[in-house]
């Protein structure tokens, strides 16, 4: 295996072919990835293999805002 995912690979976790849509999942989903100069999105394996994840794709929670008014 190599360091980086394969193409299959990288359209099987984003679910998309373009590279566009791929490089925007990957991104959304708080990968790490470099894009190559014909636009394809590298992902190094390690981040799979090791658990390593980012937290950027956490659901977004809606502001309290019970607080406001109250005087």
């Amino acid at each position: 295996m190599g360091l980086w995912l394969t193409p299959a690979e990288v359209v099987e976790r984003t679910g998309f072919k373009q590279k566009k849509r791929q490089v925007l999942e990957l991104a959304r989903q708080g990968l790490k990835f470099t894009v190559r100069s014909d636009g394809f999105p590298l992902v190094d394996r390690s981040q799979f293999e090791s658990g390593e994840r980012l937290t950027r794709n956490r659901k977004r929670r809606e502001p309290d805002f019970t607080a406001i008014g109250r005087a």
